[in-house]
């Protein structure tokens, strides 16, 4: 189904006042995410300063990179968590950071299939590559959200963007440009942007997902005749709801 709409100042509008209000709740999360993201690379260096042997040495940094990259992708997860129980009108608990069960395994497959995807097509004069970074692009909230596989996702995400993926990429584009301008704040201002940008992704996430009755084949939403109805009064008509009814 084709005519998919949303308007990138309204989405963006309704992150900056998600993160207006919670301000104090996103700039702890960026603490402690930060704080446990470091843990392996402090423990290397006093690995490092205390000088064992070279193989155990490298034995044990491959180990603690490994690590680095399982709590990278926990914390991956909460995020995309908490962005949309923001959207669906509900303030997720802090816990939510590392909240990753049930579908941990899922999301490493689909990012894994995603990264192919995307590289293959960079490698074929790299306009491919772009195009379907932004197609195949929302596998990760469908693995998270909806519980289904890499494969489904990528499919679910392909039929999702359908019609809307040059606004996408613009809308990419302006997200990309606000964490620039937050870092260019003296890394201050991406306490503010980076919130922001996440929860209007989320948010992008369910307009689209509301308007794709194609996704009943994935067991998401309902059969054309039927959407609507089930989209609910939050996605019926997705811009006239005031934020601060649903932060």
């Amino acid at each position: 189904m084709y005519g998919k709409r949303f308007i990138i100042g309204d989405v963006l509008g309704f992150g900056w006042q998600v993160m207006k209000v919670n301000l104090w709740f996103f700039v702890g999360l960026a603490f402690v995410a930060g704080l446990v993201s470091a843990i392996p690379d402090i423990i290397e260096q006093i690995i490092l300063s205390v000088k064992p042997p070279e193989l155990l040495a490298g034995l044990l940094i491959f180990v603690l990179n490994i690590i680095g990259m399982v709590i990278s992708i926990i914390i991956g997860i909460g995020f995309i968590k908490i962005a949309l129980s923001f959207c669906d009108g509900r303030k997720p608990r802090f816990s939510t950071l590392f909240d990753y069960e049930g579908c941990f395994w899922r999301y490493v497959g689909a990012q894994i299939l995603l990264m192919l995807i995307v590289w293959g097509g960079l490698l074929l004069f790299i306009v491919p590559g772009i195009i379907w970074s932004i197609k195949y692009g929302l596998c990760q909230y469908f693995v998270i959200d909806k519980g289904l596989g890499p494969v489904q996702a990528i499919k679910a995400s392909g039929r999702t963007t359908m019609g809307v993926k040059w606004k996408l990429f613009v809308f990419s584009l302006l997200c990309a440009l606000i964490i620039l301008l937050g870092l260019l704040c003296l890394g201050v201002g991406v306490f503010a942007a980076y919130p922001t940008v996440m929860v209007a992704n989320a948010l992008v996430y369910r307009h689209l997902v509301a308007q794709t009755p194609e996704l009943a084949q994935f067991g998401i939403g309902a059969p054309p005749a039927q959407a609507a109805a089930q989209a609910g009064p939050q996605y019926a008509n997705p811009y006239q709801q005031p934020p601060q009814q649903i932060i």
